[in-house]
This record gives structure tokens, C-alpha cells and sequence, in this order.
């Protein structure tokens, strides 16, 4: 198909690559968003058990054994998500995934004749990691 329709097959294939990308974008996105959610509730029962404790509600043993509890699960899904991203700064072979992961898409340009020599350009549009 590729030697009979090398257009079509370029649409399909990028097409196929792109629904790749934003599902996995989609994915990280997701995953990234329930951190964030996830940290600001932590926070949220760090200044109500900080008013209970204030307020004479929670002693100080269960003030530190919760706040204990609470910063070790932010600590530990932080450390997750750093592994996670540490994994793509020495790629030592490139998979589907991390393709997916790391590259936008990549743009292919029309066959040129440069000085009788077919010429085709080929642009990478990197993912941004946020």
C-alpha cells in the first residue's frame, strides 16, 4: 500500500499515530490531574487536623501519627510520578510507548527535486513534559 498510495498510507499512518498520542496524552493527563487533586485534599485535611489539634479535638500523638500518614502518601505518589518521567531521560531504546509519550507527531513534507535528488523533510514536534 505504501508503494501504491504513499499519501494515503502517510494519512492512515499518521492518523493511527495520533489517536496513539492522545490516548496516552489523555492518559498522563488524567493521571497528573488525580495527583493534583489528590494533594490539594491532603492539604485540606493537613489545615483541618492542624484546627482540631488548635482546638484541643486531636492530641499530639494523633496529630503526628496522621500528619505522618498523610506526608508519606504525598511523598510516595510524588516519587512515583518522578520515576515515571526519570524513565525517559536515558532511553536506551525507544518503544511504541515512549514514543507516544515523547513525540506530538512528526511531519512529513511533499517528495521536492533539490539538484536532481529527490528530497523529502521531515520535522519531530517533541511532547512538552509538564
Amino acid at each position: 500500500m505504501a508503494l501504491k498510495d504513499a499519501d494515503s498510507f502517510y494519512q492512515r499512518l499518521s492518523s493511527r499515530m495520533e489517536r496513539r498520542y492522545k490516548t496516552d496524552a489523555n492518559e498522563t493527563k488524567k493521571e497528573i490531574d488525580r495527583l493534583q487533586s489528590r494533594n490539594q485534599e491532603i492539604d485540606n485535611m493537613f489545615l483541618s487536623l492542624y484546627t482540631d489539634k488548635a482546638k484541643g479535638i486531636l492530641s499530639e500523638h494523633r496529630f503526628m501519627k496522621l500528619t505522618a500518614a498523610l506526608e508519606q502518601e504525598q511523598e510516595s505518589d510524588i516519587r512515583t510520578f518522578i520515576r515515571e518521567i526519570r524513565q525517559y531521560t536515558a532511553i536506551k531504546e525507544l518503544d511504541e510507548t515512549m514514543l507516544h509519550r515523547l513525540i506530538n507527531k512528526v511531519l512529513i513534507d511533499k517528495v521536492k527535486k533539490v539538484d536532481g535528488q529527490n528530497v523529502q523533510e521531515i520535522r519531530i514536534v517533541y511532547s512538552p513534559i509538564k
